[in-house]
């Protein structure tokens, strides 16, 4: 939809110019009528809800807007017309083909997403808070601040005192709480509640309850990047990312001792309909590596899902580039979710990656992987925005059917071991 108005005001605009070098006269008359007409014809299309009145048009309908009032300025003073202007005509269409193309930018690579409807019965409720760890100080500020965590729970609406298992999930580098709705809705819908973490500044960017936005850390985009480069040894790279894993490992522990701590003395919904003796974890990417080592640190967590993540816990050294891998046995029911690419470093590597060492000593543990999928077809972006997600990392999968195909795999699961109330069907391949 946004490229196809693009084009269309891109088209009036350039047909204008041509009508006004051909007859050498400005029509600035005409052209107001057409100004004026295009913003009440999008105004509309807006108000009808044929385009959503988000962040995707609302650039647009203000360039719209601004060239309307001056097209009325311009129909109310019956302005004389101007004298004609071969060089001024073409850099007046420029410049108004370039404030279009740019005003029609979010539209274009964030089309309208309405999203999957959730296969269970329960209706779905969210609520955000933003909580202070009072034992840690807020590293990435210099000011002595205590660290600060938001998360969005979603849940069922219910009017009963009914509890159902809780989930915590954790997003990748530069992702955000909300990078995987529409697996939460599902869940949710099937009784679930869902707790997403935004992790401050490994986070896009984290809006926190008293309305300030923190963004990502560029120092966080640096060390990820560098972590990717030709050279950097792996002793660097473990130090990197024991940090990370330092950071978001006691993010997910804060969050759920908070959790734990609302549930006995809340009477908020987000708590009231948490029943505590079933919790799983997940999460994507790095946030599947936190998921995996809270999952180790504490003995009240049920099952654990990484989607494509790499443990990075569960590496406990590295020397002289030779990293020492915990061989202990995963102690609770472990599923990853890999790209096929993910699944054949493991075969490739072995024991020498940490994967693989995790999968073969666990009590419990299964990988399947999607053939042709990417890093990101295991979060919304490719359905939220296909142009970024392309740019980021997907395969040639189809990304509505791998996301909805992951939801099903990660419901069944957690039935399994949260409920107790399904048999276990995933395959090892999709």
């Amino acid at each position: 939809m946004g490229i196809m108005i693009a084009i269309m005001l891109g088209i009036v605009e350039l047909g204008f110019m041509a009508v006004r070098i051909w007859k050498k006269k400005s029509f600035q008359k005409e052209k107001s009528v057409v100004n004026l007409s295009e913003f009440l014809i999008v105004s509309v299309l807006a108000a009808v809800k044929v385009l959503d009145f988000s962040f995707r048009w609302q650039a647009l309908l203000l360039v719209l807007a601004i060239r309307s009032i001056w097209a009325v300025i311009c129909l109310v003073r019956r302005a004389q017309e101007k004298q004609y202007r071969t060089v001024k005509t073409i850099a007046v269409t420029v410049f108004q083909l370039f404030f279009i193309g740019a005003a029609t930018v979010p539209a274009i690579i964030f089309p309208t997403y309405s999203g999957f409807s959730p296969t269970g019965s329960y209706e779905i409720e969210t609520a955000v808070f933003t909580w202070e760890d009072e034992s840690r100080v807020e590293t990435f500020e210099t000011d002595g601040s205590n660290r600060n965590v938001t998360v969005q729970f979603w849940y069922p609406k219910t009017e009963g005192e009914e509890t159902f298992p809780l989930i915590i999930f954790s997003h990748g580098a530069f992702g955000y709480r909300q990078s995987n709705y529409s697996t939460y809705a599902e869940l949710v819908s099937h009784g679930y509640v869902i707790c997403s973490i935004d992790h401050t500044y490994h986070a896009f960017f984290t809006k926190q309850t008293d309305g300030q936005v923190i963004t990502v850390n560029p120092e966080f985009i640096q060390s990820v990047f560098r972590i990717n480069e030709d050279g950097i040894s792996e002793d660097e790279i473990f130090a990197i990312t024991r940090e990370w894993m330092e950071l978001r490992s006691n993010d997910m522990n804060f969050v759920l001792d908070t959790i734990k701590k609302k549930t006995e003395n809340s009477a908020e919904d987000a708590f009231t309909k948490i029943d505590l003796s079933k919790i799983g974890i997940m999460g994507h990417s790095l946030g599947g590596a936190t998921a995996v080592t809270v999952g180790r640190q504490r003995n009240d967590i049920d099952a654990v899902i990484d989607l494509d993540g790499t443990m990075l816990g569960e590496e406990l050294s590295c020397e002289n580039n030779v990293y020492t891998i915990n061989e202990e046995p995963y102690p609770i029911p472990l599923l990853c979710i890999d790209t096929t690419d993910h699944y054949e470093e493991g075969l490739t590597y072995g024991d020498q990656y940490v994967n693989s060492v995790v999968l073969n000593n666990g009590i419990d543990a299964r990988e399947i992987h999607f053939n042709q999928a990417g890093h990101l077809n295991f979060t919304d972006l490719p359905i939220f925005s296909p142009f970024l997600a392309s740019l980021l990392g997907t395969g040639e999968i189809d990304s509505s059917d791998c996301i909805q195909t992951m939801n099903r795999v990660i419901l069944n699961y957690y039935n399994h071991y949260l409920k107790q109330n399904e048999e276990l069907t995933i395959q090892e391949v999709y």
